[in-house]
C-alpha cells in the first residue's frame, strides 16, 4: 500500500497542506543558502549540481525499474523533467539579481493561474483571490529593484511552476513501476542531464566544501522538497496544490527574517494572515470534498453490492 493510500480520505486536505510548508521550508532555506556559490559557480552552475545531487540521491534510494515504463509514462517523467529543470534554472537566474521574496511571489503566480483552473464556485474564487491579494500585499512594499531581466526569469519560473504543478500529479498516479518517488527519480535524472553542460562547466571551480553545501541544496532543497510538492498534488489535485503554494511567500519571508535578518513592513504581515486564513479555508473544504467524495462511493458500492446479491 502506498503512502497516499495510507492517508484517510478526510485527512488527505491537512496532509497535503502539511507537506507543502515542509516542502517550502526545504525549498527556500536552501535558496539562501546557494546564493553563497553564485559568484563563483553562477545560477546555471548550481541549478545544475543542485539537479545532479537531487537526481544521485533519489536514483539510489527509489532504485526505479525504468525498463518497465510504459509510453505513457516516459511521456509524464519527461516533461516533468524538462519543466522541472526549466522552473529550477528560472529561479535561481531571478534570484541573482532580484530580492528572494519578490521572485518567490512573483513565481507563485504560475500556482495560481492553476488554482484558477479549478474554480467551480463563486466561494472557492474568492479563496483563491484572497491568497493572491495576501501575495500582492508581501510583494507590493519589497519591491524596489529596476532589473527588468531578474523579472522576465521569475516570470518565466512561474510559467514553468504551473507546468509543474499540471504534471506533478501524473507523476505520482502512473504505473507501478513509475508512481511516486520511483517516477520522480528518474524525471530528476533528466533533469540533470538536460543540465549537465552547465554542471561541467562549474564543477573546475568547485572546493572541496562547496559539495557538502551542494548535495544539501540537492537533497533538502530539491528532493525532499519536490517528493512533498508531487505528494501534495497526488492528496488532493492540481488545483488546491495551487492555492496550497501560496504558502511560499510566507515562508521566504520568514526565512528572510531567522537566515538574513529581514524585516517586512506591516501590510506584509497582513498579507501573510491573508494566504494563512485562504490556505486554511482550502484546507477545510478539500478535507470535505474528499470526505464526502469517499462516503458517496462507498454507499454506492453498497448499492451495487445489494443488487448484485438480489440478482
Amino acid at each position: 500500500m502506498s503512502l497516499t493510500e495510507r492517508i484517510p480520505h478526510r485527512h488527505r486536505g491537512t496532509a497535503a497542506v502539511l507537506a507543502v510548508l515542509l516542502g517550502a521550508t526545504a525549498l527556500q532555506s536552501t535558496a539562501a543558502l546557494a546564493t553563497t556559490l553564485f559568484e563563483r559557480l553562477g545560477p546555471t552552475g548550481v541549478s545544475g549540481l543542485r539537479m545532479l545531487t537531487a537526481a544521485v540521491f533519489l536514483l539510489a534510494v527509489a532504485r526505479p525499474a525504468f525498463w518497465r515504463f510504459t509510453r505513457r509514462d516516459w511521456a509524464s517523467v519527461v516533461s516533468y523533467g524538462i519543466v522541472a529543470s526549466l522552473m529550477n534554472v528560472f529561479f535561481y537566474l531571478a534570484v541573482d539579481r532580484i530580492p528572494l521574496g519578490v521572485t518567490v511571489t512573483i513565481e507563485y503566480l504560475g500556482a495560481f493561474a492553476v488554482a484558477l483552473i479549478g474554480v467551480r464556485r463563486v466561494r472557492d474564487g474568492l479563496f483563491a483571490v484572497g491568497a493572491l491579494a495576501g501575495v500582492v500585499m508581501i510583494a507590493g512594499p519589497t519591491v524596489g529593484s529596476t532589473d527588468l531581466l531578474g523579472y522576465l526569469f521569475a516570470a518565466c519560473a512561474a510559467a514553468s511552476l504551473a507546468g509543474y504543478t499540471l504534471l506533478a500529479g501524473k507523476i505520482g498516479t502512473g504505473t507501478p513501476a513509475s508512481s511516486g518517488i520511483k517516477g520522480l527519480s528518474v524525471s530528476i535524472a533528466i533533469g540533470a542531464i538536460l543540465l549537465s553542460p552547465a554542471t561541467a562547466g562549474a564543477i573546475p571551480h568547485m572546493v572541496p566544501s562547496d559539495w557538502a553545501l551542494v548535495a544539501c541544496i540537492g537533497v533538502v532543497g530539491l528532493a525532499l522538497a519536490f517528493s512533498c510538492d508531487a505528494l501534495a498534488v497526488t492528496l488532493t489535485s492540481p488545483a488546491a496544490a495551487g492555492v496550497f503554494f501560496s504558502l511560499d511567500p510566507v515562508v521566504s519571508s520568514l526565512v528572510g527574517i531567522l537566515l538574513l535578518g529581514q524585516l517586512l513592513p506591516p501590510l506584509a504581515y497582513v498579507g501573510i494572515g491573508l494566504i494563512v486564513l485562504s490556505g486554511a479555508a482550502v484546507t477545510w473544504r478539500a478535507n470535505r470534498s474528499a470526505a464526502q467524495l469517499a462516503a458517496h462511493t462507498a454507499s454506492l458500492r453498497a448499492v451495487d453490492a445489494v443488487e448484485a446479491r438480489r440478482g
